[in-house]
């Protein structure tokens, strides 16, 4: 034992070296540590912010956003959705601090309840995460299927030039192929996932980058 926290001891792992707050909260609530903490910050924050995925969301968006809200909305728009979802990551990075279990939110949705609600919370509150999961999956895949169908239609002339236009069942091919491939990748050792995720954050830091600095560079030109 090397010392203790809110009342509870907080002991060595060996003898040698003393236990995180995460650890020593999980004694308070009556569980031992078993999860492998395998991933490092970095590569934590990775899988958060490629998850975000700021390119995906302007490219499949910025149409509908600049035909139905004009700048206004995407300028405004990112600064208002942003607060409301800040807030909304810290009220479960709170509810994360005090339960630091494996089960997560169906864990979270347990306690919140109580006793008598516990069950119904965590099954609710399961569904709706796997739904979410299989729509956000599906639909970004479908655009960067659509997305792939482009860029084969432009490599070949474009559509006046008498290039290939992929036909719908083409794009759902293409579709299903690409979630087979992220399928296969997510069954894929953690640290090949956690190297995955950290290629595609910096892919998205750069993609930010450069996208911010053509808007830019092209503002400076229309104002000349």
């Amino acid at each position: 034992m090397t010392g203790s926290q809110n009342g509870v001891p907080i002991h060595s792992q060996n003898g040698k070296h003393p236990l995180d707050s995460g650890h020593s909260r999980l004694n308070e609530l009556g569980y031992k540590q078993e999860l492998k903490r395998d991933l490092s910050v970095l590569s934590n924050f990775a899988f958060s912010f490629s998850i975000i995925s700021v390119l995906t969301g302007v490219t499949t968006l910025y149409n509908s956003g600049l035909n139905f809200g004009g700048p206004v909305v995407l300028v405004y728009g990112w600064l208002v959705a942003g607060g409301f979802t800040m807030a909304v990551g810290l009220s479960m990075a709170e509810i994360c601090s005090s339960y630091p279990t494996s089960g997560g939110l169906y864990y979270w949705s347990a306690k919140l309840a109580g006793h008598k609600w516990a069950p119904f919370a965590s099954w609710i509150t399961g569904w709706y995460n796997i739904v979410g999961q299989w729509a956000v999956t599906t639909s970004i895949n479908f655009s960067l299927a659509q997305l792939i169908q482009v860029i084969i239609l432009l490599s070949t002339g474009g559509k006046n030039g008498g290039g290939y236009i992929a036909s719908k069942y083409t794009v759902l091919v293409i579709h299903g192929g690409l979630l087979l491939i992220l399928a296969f990748i997510n069954s894929l050792p953690i640290s090949w996932l956690s190297f995955f995720g950290q290629l595609a954050a910096a892919w998205n830091i750069l993609g930010v980058f450069f996208l911010f600095c053509e808007i830019i560079l092209l503002s400076i030109l229309y104002a000349l």
